[in-house]
C-alpha cells in the first residue's frame, strides 16, 4: 500500500479520536442513545475527514434530536448543519431515520460527521454490512480500495450517484484494482459513466 495513504488513514484515524472521545461527541451521543461509528473509520479506511455514526434509538422524535444537535453544536461549533427527516421523506438509498450532517473546522481542518437517529434493526442491518466487509478485506483489497477512494474522493458525481459501498462491491465481489477497471464496473453495473 502507498505508504502516505496509510499515514493518511492513520492520521485521520486519530483525528476521528480527537473528535469522538477528547471533544465528547461520544459522551454527548450516549445520552440519547447506543452510538456505532461505522464507515471508513470502523473499516480502517479513511481517506477523508468524513465520519459516519449511527445512532440506535427507538424512539427518537425531533424535540430531542434537536436537544442533541444543540449539543453537537456546544461540542464541536460546527459552520454548518442539515437536518433531515428520512422518516418522512424516505429517500431509497438513506437509513429510515432522523439526520445531522455536521461541517466543523477542527484540528485546523475542515470535517464532515454525519450522525442517523434510527432503529435497533436498522443499526443491526449496517452494522453487518460493514462487519461482512471488514472479514472479508486483505492487504491487498485495502489497498486497493484505499487508492480509489483517494483518486475519487473529489469526483462530481461521487456521493451523489456512486458511493463508497460501490468501491467495496467492485473490489470484494469483482477484484477490481485500478480506476480503469472500476470505471468500466461502474459503467457496466451501474449504467454511469465517469
Amino acid at each position: 500500500m502507498s505508504l502516505d495513504l496509510n499515514r493518511l488513514n492513520e492520521k485521520l484515524l486519530n483525528e476521528a479520536d480527537g473528535i469522538l472521545y477528547e471533544l465528547g461527541l461520544y459522551d454527548s451521543l450516549k445520552k440519547y442513545g447506543d452510538p456505532k461509528v461505522s464507515g471508513s473509520y470502523f473499516l480502517n479506511l479513511m481517506t477523508w475527514r468524513d465520519l459516519d455514526i449511527y445512532l440506535k434509538s427507538e424512539a427518537m422524535d425531533n424535540e430531542t434530536f434537536f436537544d442533541l444537535g444543540k449539543e453537537i453544536t456546544m461540542k464541536l461549533n460546527p459552520s454548518k448543519m442539515s437536518f433531515r427527516n428520512e422518516l418522512i421523506g424516505k429517500t431509497p438509498h438513506l437509513p429510515e431515520g432522523l439526520y445531522w450532517g455536521v461541517h466543523t473546522n477542527l484540528f485546523d481542518e475542515k470535517w464532515k460527521v454525519d450522525i442517523w437517529a434510527i432503529n435497533s434493526e436498522e443499526v443491526k442491518r449496517k452494522q453487518r454490512e460493514v462487519e461482512e466487509i471488514k472479514y472479508r478485506l486483505d492487504n491487498s483489497k485495502k489497498e486497493s480500495i484505499l487508492e480509489l477512494k483517494n483518486q475519487l474522493h473529489s469526483h462530481p458525481l461521487y456521493r451523489k450517484t456512486f458511493f463508497s459501498v460501490d468501491i467495496y462491491d467492485a473490489v470484494l465481489n469483482d477484484k477490481v484494482t485500478s480506476l480503469e477497471q472500476f470505471k468500466e464496473w461502474l459503467c457496466k453495473r451501474k449504467e454511469i459513466q465517469i
